[in-house]
């Protein structure tokens, strides 16, 4: 690996977690995702998007910065089979 792959890397772990709908949506739009579909509370139930839930009363939704990427690469690539 190059060192800058190495350090972006580094980055997005070390920064990784995104807590709540505010942080998520905002990631959202940051990747390019109109402000009027980044609703993470709706993509979350869609089932389709890789955004969790700290469960309990009072749980948060989750997501980590890696995965959201990734799906957001895949949806863009298309099927590749």
């Amino acid at each position: 690996m190059t060192d800058t792959i190495e350090h972006n890397e580094t980055e997005i772990r070390s920064g990784d977690l995104l807590v709540g709908a505010d942080a998520i949506r905002a990631f959202l739009i940051e990747l390019g995702i109109p402000r009027k579909t980044a609703d993470p509370y709706y993509l979350k139930r869609t089932g389709r998007w890789p955004i969790g839930n700290t469960g309990g009363d009072g749980g948060r939704i989750i997501a980590s910065k890696r995965r959201l990427l990734q799906h957001a690469d895949q949806l863009t690539r298309g099927n590749t089979a």
